[in-house]
């Protein structure tokens, strides 16, 4: 199980008693010019050598004054300075359904995202790729065995303004 090394442990949250949770925050690894210039933003580095993503198209603008306007009203905040991903993995005998999404600050232009199961009995995956929200959530069933299930690390998303975000990585042991 060498291969688990990159995984983060798991941190359940159970509200209901029989549902779990796992967040993590999404971490900010830079932009991709190329898609904030399609979506009206622009890359640009201050006197202090901050880079940044600019709107420079009226459509951007008013996407940031709307933005602005719901992070002000919000009363909950998602983690880290792109957001938030998460993962759920339950188990009915050899029957295993695992959900996992993300909350970000932006509409996804493309996500490279992907849950790995390990255990004795093989390693299934499954990977989602296109555009999205900025909140998104899947499903994905199979019929077979495992322990664990993560969101592999480097799953990522690239927002409509350029930032390039990538999964904490969470993971859990499959319950019922």
């Amino acid at each position: 199980m060498a291969a688990l090394s990159g995984a983060i442990p798991a941190t359940a949250t159970n509200s209901t008693g029989t549902d779990s949770q796992v967040d993590l925050p999404m971490e900010f690894t830079g932009y991709d010019a190329a898609v904030a210039e399609a979506n009206g933003y622009s890359i640009v580095t201050d006197e202090a050598g901050v880079t940044r993503s600019v709107p420079v198209s009226a459509d951007a603008l008013a996407y940031e004054r709307q933005l602005e306007r719901a992070l002000l009203s919000r009363t909950k905040f998602v983690d880290g300075p792109c957001g938030s991903s998460w993962i759920n993995a339950q188990s009915s005998g050899q029957r295993k359904v695992i959900t996992t999404g993300y909350t970000v600050t932006h509409p996804v232009i493309a996500k490279n995202w992907t849950v790995q199961v390990w255990g004795w009995s093989g390693l299934p995956s499954y990977h989602w790729g296109g555009a999205s929200g900025a909140t998104w959530f899947s499903s994905w069933s199979y019929n077979g065995g495992g322990d664990f299930a993560n969101v592999l690390p480097g799953s990522n998303v690239v927002m409509s303004n350029g930032a390039v975000c990538v999964s904490g990585s969470p993971g859990e042991n499959f319950h019922s």
